[in-house]
């Protein structure tokens, strides 16, 4: 599988303690996928963290093999590419877990754009915000149908 172009978005929200994210994925066939998922409860930073794992863990599942990752969040970006350390024991965890997905891939960038050019994953995450924690919503955007297709995944 030719995977040179294959990219992806994510952004986090947090609206009243409730957390919600979005994610986009473009394959280099053209493919288009958006994702929305219901984060449960905490922090903006929770919430993207969380965004950044599903959208890393999204892309495995396509078997991707190269990907460049784009978001908003400049904190989590400098986590992620060991620029600077996380200091947050609760969310220390999670940054593990993205690591090891990070290191999974044979190439791998993950840089940062400004808010205005992430407005796609911007209002998927606070679609995000009204569901349940683990409902993951996903669509082919460049299908016939577009319909949103439901799964669960499990934040442990």
């Amino acid at each position: 599988m030719n995977n040179l172009s294959n990219s992806g978005t994510f952004d986090g929200a947090q609206q009243g303690g409730r957390c919600g994210g979005g994610d986009t994925i473009t394959l280099f066939d053209g493919r288009i996928y958006h994702f929305k998922v219901g984060l449960g409860a905490g922090t903006n930073t929770r919430a993207e963290l969380l965004s950044m794992w599903s959208l890393l863990w999204l892309v495995r599942r396509f078997e991707c093999e190269e990907i460049q990752i784009l978001g908003d969040s400049l904190a989590i970006i400098d986590w992620i590419n060991d620029i600077s350390l996380i200091r947050n024991f609760v969310l220390s965890h999670w940054h593990q877990r993205i690591i090891q997905l990070r290191d999974s891939f044979n190439k791998i960038t993950i840089q940062h754009q400004y808010r205005e050019h992430n407005f796609i994953a911007d209002i998927l995450s606070k679609e995000g915000l009204i569901l349940e924690e683990g409902t993951l919503l996903v669509k082919e955007v460049n299908n016939d149908t577009g319909n949103w297709v439901i799964h669960n995944i499990y934040y442990t």
